[in-house]
């Protein structure tokens, strides 16, 4: 894969060791997404994408006013217990997510790096409880988690954030980041609620 731009030192898929070596890391950055179906006109991986495409463009402006950051690479499977049966919705229990968690937290503490943002992508991700774990085990980490789609968004910015999935917003960005994989609007299910939660899409017309 090449990409066309210099290696970016925030970003640890592309610095190096030297270039890691030389710097004293304030806080890492985990991305954690999912593999999921998003209606009929986003792809699976529009949570890693919307994930990858944002913690960039924050660690970018941190890193150019002196902040230490290093996003790591973003994880993409996620809890998708309650779309079991849509084919190649990639399931991670919670109890996995720990496990993996608590690997790269001992990674981030034998490092030196003091502090862990964990920034989910995705709704179904819940990190509360094992943020509380992981702090018990690393007491020098502070660990923190937050989900970007919650974040209240500029007033008048959106016509409906009435759904949470394949919905207006993330959409919106996908066509901004990924246009080349969203398909046309007329091609994407009505995203009715499924027993009340997830959306499965149902051909409009």
């Amino acid at each position: 894969m090449q990409v066309p731009h210099p290696p970016r030192p925030y970003i640890l898929a592309e610095t190096n060791w030297k270039a890691v070596q030389e710097t004293k890391f304030e806080v890492a950055i985990l991305p954690w997404g999912a593999t999921e179906a998003h209606n009929y006109h986003l792809p699976y991986a529009t949570d890693n994408y919307q994930n990858e495409a944002i913690t960039e463009a924050a660690a970018k402006l941190a890193w150019e006013r002196g902040a230490k950051v290093i996003v790591l690479p973003n994880i993409p499977f996620g809890v998708q217990t309650g779309q079991l049966d849509i084919a190649l919705c990639m399931n991670m229990l919670p109890s996995t997510q720990l496990a993996i968690l608590k690997d790269v937290c001992d990674v981030l503490v034998r490092a030196g790096i003091p502090k862990l943002v964990i920034f989910n992508g995705h709704g179904a991700n819940e990190f509360r409880a094992m943020v509380r774990e992981v702090s018990f085990f690393y007491p020098q980490l502070f660990t923190c988690a937050l989900n970007w789609f919650k974040v209240e968004p500029k007033k008048g910015y959106f016509t409906n954030l009435d759904g949470d999935h394949a919905d207006e917003l993330e959409t919106s960005i996908m066509l901004e980041i990924q246009p080349n994989l969203v398909t046309p609007l007329s091609e994407a299910g009505d995203g009715l609620p499924r027993n009340g939660s997830s959306k499965v899409p149902k051909k409009a017309g």
